[in-house]
């Protein structure tokens, strides 16, 4: 039952927004008492701490490797992946600051969360480096400042759309800007042969 409990919420979450939605509105939706709901998770604070768990349980057996970049048609993998996983838990990334402000426990968590996928987009950048992709590094501290602006890009990314007015979840644009955060650090064999995030 707890397992169904996480699934339509974040359904519901997704739907309708994390703070539209009550523990009544769980239960309805699984045709259950409020109690049944309640035996599991007294509050929604508890119930968000598991499903916040259950987001980074996900996110650990989501494949993401040094692929990027490693062959053409395969740059896109990991921003894809993670978009992904971004859309499955898509209430989060539109209610990320409410959510950590009324429950300070998943903020802390989150903040440990956010700085452990920045290093990731370090570490695939500097690999990058090695390959031959990009350019060592101009000045020190382009390359996590670069890392930041890639994982603002992605975490951010239905908050833009929101604020735009935009609808539709769109891979491709989001890869666009990906790609020309990276472009200026191409190595020149790499800017000739028009290397992008985008699968043509």
């Amino acid at each position: 039952m707890k397992e169904q409990i996480i699934q339509t919420a974040i359904k519901l979450f997704n739907l309708r927004g994390f703070f539209e939605v009550r523990l009544r509105d769980i239960s309805k939706d699984l045709n259950i008492s409020v109690g049944s709901v309640t035996y599991h998770y007294k509050t929604k604070e508890l119930l968000m701490n598991s499903i916040y768990r259950y987001m980074i349980k996900t996110l650990e057996e989501i494949y993401i490797s040094d692929r990027i970049f490693q062959k053409k048609g395969e740059e896109a993998n990991v921003a894809k992946v993670y978009f992904q996983y971004m859309l499955q838990f898509r209430f989060f990334f539109q209610d990320t600051l409410d959510i950590i402000r009324a429950y300070p426990e998943i903020g802390e968590k989150h903040q440990k969360q956010v700085k452990e996928e920045i290093n990731i987009v370090i570490n695939i950048l500097y690999m990058q480096v090695g390959k031959g992709v990009l350019i060592p590094e101009p000045t020190a501290g382009i390359y996590a400042t670069l890392a930041e602006l890639i994982w603002q890009t992605l975490h951010f990314w239905f908050v833009r759309q929101a604020i735009l007015g935009d609808t539709k979840p769109d891979i491709e644009k989001i890869l666009q800007v990906i790609s020309h955060l990276v472009y200026p650090y191409l190595t020149k064999a790499y800017q000739t042969e028009k290397l992008t995030l985008i699968e043509q």
